[in-house]
């Protein structure tokens, strides 16, 4: 008796795993952010950096990479990925990826 309690317990949690698992992602984290930039950068020649916070689920390269041409310091200036990283980070469990990138100074 207690065997095919437990095979149906088994079956229902299965089932209801399968049927989330079709629903459509959900809407969580926010909007990616400027954070602190990974200890340890190479700083030769003053070299920034920015680090933003994003969840990977519900932000498109694009939207990263503007918000870290908008936060360099240079005007002009370009962005180049330099590390990722999702653990041990700074940034929020929703929004656990940071990406750093380096800001390219355009030369005259």
């Amino acid at each position: 008796m207690h065997l095919k309690l437990l095979f149906a317990i088994i079956l229902l949690v299965g089932s209801t795993l399968m049927v989330a698992s079709c629903t459509p992602r959900m809407n969580v984290g926010g909007q990616p952010f400027v954070t602190k930039d990974p200890k340890y950068l190479p700083r030769a020649k003053n070299q920034k950096y920015v680090s933003i916070c994003y969840n990977a689920d519900n932000t498109d390269e694009g939207t990263i990479k503007e918000l870290a041409q908008k936060s360099c310091m240079h005007p002009g200036a370009n962005v180049r990925v330099h590390s990722q990283d999702l653990i041990l980070n700074e940034c929020p469990v929703v929004s656990k990826a940071r990406v750093t990138f380096l800001c390219i100074v355009p030369t005259p």
